[in-house]
């Protein structure tokens, strides 16, 4: 034998830190979700750089600062949904105001990461099909967290680099850096093991990122009781991101349960592995019935079935997370509402300044709630990749009662949100000593009526589908990211307040900006028109593709 032929021999699995094939699947990863990654580091580094950079422009004097500081100090729940304050200089006020948004996005993105490199692969039988390959047992795993922390140690990088070019001070650019890339490391962590229990990817996702927020409420318990209760915050990493404390006298020494945290994740990711067949999961499907109800021989029924336990937990979180909001909100707002700033920011919203609150944070949910419903609108895509709706486009049923009943849920999916969070809010806030029904009523009429503006995004969610249907998932949440970005830019006086009007969706239901007449009977025209296109683009193209 040749040298030359001895050395292009493969090595044997096994005798590398990595299983053998995870370069392979690494560079696979990245070229499939290059799109994902590159959407998911934008909108994550733009929050940040968004609120943080701004600084100086959103608390503009003294003044402002004490203000802030004092609305942080007599308004507890924005501790427990943001995070403390540990300064009252502007960037760390700012680096507080953007701390839920930006770790939640940054945990958001590498949960998808790893769940479409390893749940979603297996759902889909590619894992199977790769299985004939000279591939290690986890090579899939192994990559799917190679690509999610790297990609976050990418995140770290542009966030610090773009602190340090905004001129602010080089310890605190690089705190809140970490503490941001961090976040989608632990994220990375929390899916490789949900993964291993879930069999669905959505219910992989929901799992991991159900647990990270509820790691974040602990966090905001421990904050918002203060004194001896504090130590709740070191229980959870999302306390450990909050006590590293960027631009005020910074705790680098609360960065290092991060890198345990990961290693042990990865530690029992790998062990369960090994507890579970290729294609399972740990938790066991539960066995449907014999016979099916005859209402169930329908599209819609189909895909209300395909999408109900995500409806569900979604609804669950909403109702309990408005419960919190209404019944904490009445409190603080029949003690504050006299404020100075509750009225001027009362002023702004055209609201009551009992409202005010609550008005902030309705508008904050609905971008979760609007995730949630490109998700759904997603599902068709998933259906047409793997298959099964080609064969159940090959009976009776027509593309466009298909793609209807796809659209159709979701569209309804953000209403049914809306309303549990409208009505969780007015009860809690009923509860809190308000009027129960009153309030219900109220907040459930506020809630609703940003449902056109997420109509919007799965109208062009389903219009790409139709159009490009391979890029639909990237323009589905490219949508949703512009809408997040003009809105943190506008705040921060970054853009002007027509572009946000032009581009975003969320403008025109949102009562602080000066929309056109009719604007929601316009939002929900343009939702109908781009759904009828995407139909339209979807009866005319080959399937699947």
């Amino acid at each position: 034998m040749s040298a030359r032929a001895a050395t292009d021999r493969p090595r044997p699995a096994g005798r590398g830190v990595l299983p053998a094939g995870t370069g392979h699947l690494v560079r696979l990863a990245l070229r499939r979700d290059r799109v994902l990654i590159a959407v998911w580091l934008t909108a994550t580094a733009g929050i940040v750089l968004g609120g943080v950079a701004a600084a100086e422009a959103t608390y503009p004097t003294p003044e402002a600062r004490q203000e802030r500081w004092e609305q942080l100090r007599t308004v507890p729940v924005f501790v427990l949904f943001q995070s403390r304050a540990f300064s009252a200089g502007a960037e760390a006020l700012a680096a507080q105001q953007a701390f839920a948004a930006a770790t939640m996005c940054a945990a958001l993105g590498a949960v998808l990461l790893v769940v479409r490199g390893t749940r979603a692969e297996e759902s889909s039988g590619r894992r199977e099909l790769l299985a004939g390959a000279p591939l290690g047992r986890h090579a899939d795993l192994a990559a799917a967290l190679a690509v999610a922390l790297a990609s976050g140690a990418v995140l770290a990088t542009v966030v610090a680099g773009g602190l340090l070019a905004a001129g602010l001070p080089a310890a605190g650019a690089v705190a809140l850096a970490l503490v941001t890339a961090s976040a989608a490391w632990v994220g990375a962590g929390l899916a490789a093991v949900a993964v291993q229990f879930a069999t669905g990817p959505g219910a992989a996702a929901a799992l991991a990122l159900g647990v990270f927020y509820a790691m974040h409420m602990v966090r905001g318990l421990g904050a918002l009781a203060g004194g001896r209760a504090l130590w709740l915050t070191w229980l959870v990493p999302n306390g450990w991101l909050e006590n590293v404390r960027p631009f005020a006298d910074e705790r680098w020494w609360a960065l290092a349960p991060v890198p345990v945290w990961v290693a042990l994740a990865a530690a029992a990711a790998l062990a369960l592995a090994d507890r579970r067949d290729l294609g399972s999961g740990l938790l066991p499907r539960r066995g449907g019935p014999v016979r099916a109800k005859r209402w169930l021989g329908s599209v819609p029924a189909l895909v209300w079935r395909l999408d109900r336990a995500s409806l569900l937990v979604w609804a669950s979180a909403v109702a309990v997370t408005g419960l919190v909001v209404g019944y904490a909100g009445a409190g603080a707002m029949a003690e504050y509402a006299d404020m100075p700033w509750v009225r001027a920011m009362a002023a702004e919203l055209h609201v009551a300044p009992a409202d005010t609150f609550f008005v902030y944070v309705v508008f904050a949910f609905v971008f979760p709630i609007a995730a949630q419903a490109v998700l759904t609108a997603l599902r068709v895509r998933e259906e047409e990749r793997a298959g099964t709706g080609e064969l159940l486009l090959a009976g009776p049923t027509g593309r466009t009662g298909w793609a209807l009943a796809h659209a159709a849920a979701a569209f309804t999916a953000p209403v049914v949100l809306l309303l549990v969070l409208g009505a969780a809010v007015g009860a809690g806030s009923g509860a809190g000593g308000g009027e129960v029904w009153a309030g219900v009523a109220r907040f459930t009429a506020l809630t609703l009526s940003l449902a056109p503006a997420v109509w919007v995004v799965v109208a062009v969610t389903v219009l790409a589908h139709g159009a490009v249907p391979r890029l639909c998932a990237a323009v589905g949440w490219s949508v949703l990211a512009v809408g997040i970005l003009t809105e943190v830019a506008v705040k921060a006086g970054l853009v002007p307040e027509a572009l946000f009007l032009l581009v975003s969706p969320f403008a025109h239901v949102n009562p602080y900006y000066q929309s056109v007449p009719a604007a929601h009977a316009l939002l929900v025209a343009l939702a109908a028109a781009l759904t009828a296109a995407g139909v339209w683009a979807l009866r005319r193209r080959d399937l699947p593709v």
